[in-house]
């Protein structure tokens, strides 16, 4: 106990001190070099020039000079994004080198990193702190880094750290300001990793830029056999920045994500280092003369970054000594292009300094097999399944003299529905002998996928995955429609195999169609997501007819409602060319589709263009089409279940019997992160079978969870619990509720009631917390369309049930969510120095808060007319009123253009033509632009005499030029606008500017004068 009391009575420099003198000697080896001297940004320079000199003695005669020296200084300092930075420091072929043109007349290339040395050789690692950092942007303070991990003397790890009882999120938060201050630039700009660490919490995350900045992407690491997170400080230390796994996570371990116009940096988790660490130590130690060939099997969940661990693994095995060529196989051609994309996206050389990459696809036999025999750079090919057999079963096939790497995508289907493709595997596999497998799956067949591709190598499961915040949990209902045959058969129950009363009755379609319009807006929080729907019927008869008469459903349902209730609803299926009966049958209804959505969207796609209208319903789904025009659902019959990533669909409809891996990878359509309060989990609705599809998918849930597989015979009620506490499963209605109440009781304690926020800082924060709790737990219970006992129940329907069982009043939420939560969210822009935009407390309301304009506007009207007539007692309660009004608006930028407005009526600053002021909200809104106009006059006006510029600009065109600006930026001087007005005000500022300004030397005074314009301009755009 004293030791914890010791802990948490530390100071952050004392945590400070004791983590530097952890990372000099951890292991008890000597590993970080603390160099304490160095606290300044030329310091970094200096110290990082010495070691480019050191790595580089044989190139150069003497040390850099200046001239020689600023040549590598506008390099680094040029890289303005971690995406670039990344592909500097991995530079070609794993050697990071700057050009210099040296002062004798010799070019030279000066090494700065070389990737076989990582741990070893030339490599230098230091650790340095305190380093302080003058502010880029005026108006911002100067900070001061806590500490810095230099790996030849370029920075690539920032820690920033926070004492005991206090919050990691703080330190992100702390670092996303640095990042918007842009002090992760000139020499820091190579930062590769944040750390954000207390004694008891450390999550790191890949540097990025301010936009794409997501604490959702800072992960906890974890062991390395039970996937448990890491809290200890010091444990962290050991497994990731210890030497050489610290260099590694900042470069083996990245990836640089080239996908077009969403460049980025992503670093690996720990599940997947270790996974691939895994395979690669079974591919170093394979003899491709002897062995079996099954070097083993991944088993990721599915939505846990597959892509990204079989990328790493294919890059890195590629360049070891014992593989010749690594091929990536996909089990279907349609899937080949987008592999061989996400791919080269992924490939750090594609692209950098004019490189074409390594990574190829195949466009036919042919192509493949030139690929596969001649020397080349591209030594990793991705291919399809079918195209690699078709090659190695032609009659003039020779055997390989190659050691090739195959790595199986999706090995799951190759355990095939068994016979084809697992018939392909083992042909490929005999014509190449020289050849080792390793197969990635989110739901292994069991044994099925052992017996193929061997031991597994490492897992990762759904309940991993959930605990750690990678994917999310489901909600689950099942529905009754029509009454389902007593005592069913289990052949009956399942659909690949019978018929049964759900597939013809138009009844169940009728009921399931009103079911999903009339939970719509709870299942979609409120439109914000949306869904598929799959349909499956029995007794091998086809299914798209069942499919088509749900869509005609949804379409006459749709002219029944009225506009803003109607649903954009797509359908998808594969053109018939079996020659069947239902050939006919099935295209034209295709062509009927196709034609509707063609109405739909203003799109011109026919039966020659399916393949073209499937992937542009995929864009409107997992909502990346360019026009910005989404589906709210699909109907699918099996497309788009297995291997579809839209993070903003959030809901399943099933109209089918799913089992095992089926309804694993199905649901897992549903749970990728995306706003944890908008999306707490992913919803799914079954409609056929309750009762055993229930026990089906607890099944499912309890095997894929188990490392073991263990399927043991459970009851259900036994294993839905397990489900429950593995988080897999959301929990009961009445328990969310129950922990709902448990919040708001709690910040009404707090809060005094929800009257005034609590004085102490430390309080403060409990409410901070506590807000993005209620937020969290609010919108789950608004996804839940009935209670425990099945009672129907709505926030948006009937929102006074729900205030009731909260035990909260509308006035109070609005108090709570509204005036307290934006006092609360303007005292931390003020504390932290930063724009209230920037403090991340987005509110959750159980109903819509919804500003009412006509009664804002008669507020300010009699609050104006009792200023006017100077009864300011009155018009400081209605201004109390207007405030509460004011803080319902959810645009901030809105609300302090209204605030600002007011002030000014109650100040006197502003005025209206005649009394009594106007109650109407057009007048009221002409009124507000008046007075935001005056007011920026009165500033700018008052700018141009306080710094002498009567002579040099008028108001007016000093205005048009801050229209330009935009908010915390220095952007108004890159073609020498701002230089422009301060050299035709050098002359005579010291004649006419204020007092205190014309003392200013002509040096302070530019640097002064940068700093005041921004700030006025600033101020103007606040109120804009």
């Amino acid at each position: 106990m004293k030791k914890d009391a010791g802990i948490k009575s530390q100071s952050e420099l004392q945590f400070e001190e004791e983590v530097i003198d952890y990372l000099t000697k951890i292991g008890g080896v000597k590993q970080w070099e603390y160099k304490k001297e160095i606290r300044t940004t030329e310091q970094l320079w200096e110290n990082f020039k010495k070691i480019l000199e050191q790595n580089n003695y044989a190139r150069l005669d003497q040390p850099l000079s200046i001239t020689e020296f600023s040549q590598v200084k506008k390099v680094i300092s040029a890289i303005n994004s971690p995406y670039q930075a990344g592909q500097f420091l991995y530079g070609v072929n794993g050697v990071s080198e700057i050009e210099v043109d040296l002062d004798d007349g010799r070019h030279v290339f000066l090494t700065v990193f070389d990737q076989a040395q990582v741990g070893a050789g030339n490599t230098v690692y230091q650790v340095v702190n305190q380093i302080e950092r003058a502010k880029i942007i005026d108006g911002k303070p100067n900070r001061r880094f806590d500490v810095t991990l230099l790996i030849n003397g370029l920075p690539i790890i920032q820690i920033e750290l926070k004492k005991a009882l206090h919050n990691a999120t703080e330190a992100l938060n702390q670092m996303e300001q640095y990042i918007a201050e842009k002090q992760f630039s000139d020499i820091f700009s190579t930062l590769q990793i944040l750390i954000a660490m207390t004694p008891f919490d450390i999550r790191y995350m890949a540097n990025t830029t301010l936009q794409n900045f997501n604490r959702a992407f800072a992960f906890n690491w974890q062991d390395e056999e039970k996937a448990r997170p890491i809290y200890s400080w010091k444990s962290f230390a050991d497994q990731v920045l210890s030497i050489p796994m610290a260099h590694d996570l900042a470069t083996r371990y990245m990836i640089l994500d080239g996908t077009k116009n969403k460049e980025s940096i992503k670093v690996m988790r720990p599940y997947q280092v270790y996974a691939t660490k895994r395979v690669l130590d079974a591919v170093r130690k394979y003899d491709f003369r002897y062995d079996d060939g099954k070097l083993g099997y991944i088993w990721h969940t599915t939505g846990s970054g597959k892509t990204i661990t079989s990328f790493k693994t294919a890059w890195l095995a590629s360049r070891m000594p014992n593989v010749d060529k690594v091929i990536f196989l996909v089990d279907r051609i349609a899937l080949t292009n987008q592999t061989a994309d996400a791919y080269r996206a992924y490939d750090p050389i594609a692209g950098f300094e004019g490189k074409s990459g390594v990574v190829g696809d195949t466009a036919n036999i042919a192509d493949l097999h030139r690929k596969l025999t001649k020397k080349s750079d591209q030594n990793i090919l991705v291919t399809s399944i079918q195209k690699m057999s078709r090659y190695v079963s032609r009659e003039s096939f020779k055997p390989l003299d190659a050691n090739i790497l195959f790595i199986v995508d999706e090995a799951h289907r190759s355990t095939g529905d068994g016979v084809k493709n697992e018939g392909m595997l083992e042909s490929i596999r005999k014509a190449l002998p020289n050849s080792a497998w390793v197969g990635y799956t989110g739901t292994p067949k069991f044994p099925e996928t052992r017996e193929i591709f061997g031991h597994l190598l490492h897992a990762y499961t759904i309940k991993e995955a959930i605990a750690d915040k990678n994917v999310l949990g489901f909600k689950v209902e099942f529905k009754e429609t029509i009454e389902a045959p007593k005592d069913p058969t289990a052949e009956e129950i399942d659909d690949n195999l019978r018929g049964s009363v759900y597939d013809y009755s138009p009844v169940h379609v009728e009921l399931v169609v009103q079911d999903i319009f009339s939970n719509w807006k709870k299942r979609s929080n409120n439109r914000k997501y949306n869904a598929l729907l799959t349909v499956h019927v029995g007794g091998n008869r086809a299914s798209t007819p069942r499919a088509m008469e749900y869509f005609d459903k949804f379409m006459e349902e749709n002219k029944r409602r009225p506009k803003e209730e109607r649903l954009k609803v797509g359908i998808s299926f594969s053109v018939d060319t079996s020659n069947s009966n239902h050939q006919l049958e099935t295209n034209q209804n295709l062509h009927r589709a196709i034609n509707a959505y063609n109405h739909l969207f203003g799109t011109a796609f026919d039966m020659t263009t399916v393949k073209a209208y499937t992937e542009d319903l995929a864009r409107r789904l997992n909502k990346t089409a360019d026009d910005g025009n989404y589906l709210d659902l699909v109907i699918v019959v099996d497309q788009l279940l297995t291997g579809f990533d839209a993070p903003e669909l959030n809901t399943l409809y099933i109209d089918r019997t799913l089992k095992g891996g089926n309804l694993i990878q199905a649901y897992s359509r549903t749970n990728r992160i995306h706003d944890r309060d908008a999306k707490p989990q992913g919803n799914v609705v079954n409609y056929r079978w309750p009762v055993q599809n229930e026990y089906e998918m607890n099944q499912a849930f309890a095997i894929y969870s188990n490392r073991d597989s263990a399927a043991e015979q459970l009851t259900l009620e036994e294993l839905k619990e397990d489900n429950v506490a593995s988080g897999i499963l959301s929990k009961p209605f009445s328990t969310v509720e129950a922990e709902t109440k448990d919040v708001i009781q709690k910040l009404a304690d707090l809060t005094d009631n929800y009257l005034q926020l609590p004085p102490s800082e430390k309080a403060q924060d409990v409410v901070f917390e506590s807000l993005q709790e209620y937020n969290r737990l609010v919108s789950q219970l608004k996804q839940y369309t009935e209670d425990d006992e099945k009672n129907p129940l709505s926030a948006y329907d009937e929102p006074e049930v729900f205030y009731q069982r909260l035990g909260i009043t509308e006035e109070q939420e609005v108090m709570l969510t509204t005036v307290l939560a934006n006092e609360l969210r303007e005292r931390r822009a003020r504390k932290d120095e930063i724009d209230i935009s920037q403090v991340n407390l987005e509110m959750v309301h159980i109903h819509d808060v919804r500003i009412n304009y006509d009664y804002l506007v008669e507020l300010i009207a009699k609050m104006a007319d009792e200023v006017h007539e100077d009864k300011m007692d009155q018009a400081e309660k209605t201004k109390e009123e207007i405030d509460i009004e004011i803080t319902k608006i959810e645009s901030d930028k809105e609300m302090t253009k209204y605030r600002n407005f007011v002030t000014k009526i109650y100040t006197k600053e502003f005025e209206f033509d005649s009394y009594p002021a106007p109650i109407d909200k057009e007048e009221m809104n002409q009124a507000m632009e008046r007075a935001q106009k005056d007011g920026n006059i009165k500033l700018l006006t008052a700018f141009i005499r306080t710094w002498g510029l009567d002579n040099s600009i008028k108001p007016k065109e000093l205005d048009r030029l801050i229209k330009r600006h935009r908010f915390g930026q220095e952007d108004m001087d890159k073609k020498g606008e701002l230089t422009t007005i301060m050299n035709d005000a050098r002359l005579d500022y010291q004649e006419i500017a204020a007092a205190e300004v014309a003392a200013l030397s002509w040096v302070k005074y530019r640097v002064a004068f940068r700093k005041a314009f921004y700030k006025m301009a600033d101020e103007i755009k606040k109120g804009e």
